[in-house]
């Protein structure tokens, strides 16, 4: 029996942001795991999310670990997303398949609030693990909230 195309979708998704978690992390690269932002922010992409803002966050982090984007080949992943994210079927082609056009329009409205401007090298390097100030810590907590309902939806998918 062939799966649904949401369930693809799904899969896809999960698939993408497990990737890199699958493969050994023996030198502590700070980009290890990245897929988990990289995919959704393509999608907030695709929908006409504001894209400066995670351009120059993208940048900086590039800019603090040199080493370890090479390695990670971050900078063509990047150029890749604002490739496949521009086009009348680039949300079909990030996802893997097709959605509804509610599912579609329900993405994207989950999609365009994410952003990144939240991850400093600081934070990225230590992993999070030092305090933040308290204002970083307000503006984190738009940001968890929706990339939590970002997560949420996509697994509302299967």
């Amino acid at each position: 029996m062939m799966p649904s195309a949401k369930n693809r979708i799904a899969f896809s998704l999960g698939m993408m942001a497990s990737v890199a978690s699958a493969q050994p992390n023996p030198r502590g690269n700070v980009f290890f795991g990245f897929d988990f932002v990289l995919a959704p922010i393509a999608i907030k992409w695709a929908c006409q999310g504001s894209r400066e803002k995670d351009l120059a966050t993208f940048e900086t982090l590039i800019a603090a670990f040199p080493e370890d984007a090479k390695d990670a080949e971050l900078r063509t992943h990047i150029d890749a997303m604002q490739t496949i994210s521009e086009g009348d079927k680039s949300l079909t082609q990030i996802l893997g398949g097709e959605i509804s056009k509610e599912q579609e329009e329900k993405l994207c409205d989950v999609a365009r609030p994410l952003g990144i401007s939240w991850l400093t090298p600081e934070q990225l390097g230590n992993r999070g693990e030092d305090g933040a100030p308290t204002e970083q810590i307000a503006a984190w907590a738009e940001q968890i909230a929706a990339w939590a309902e970002f997560w949420t939806f996509i697994e509302s998918l299967n």
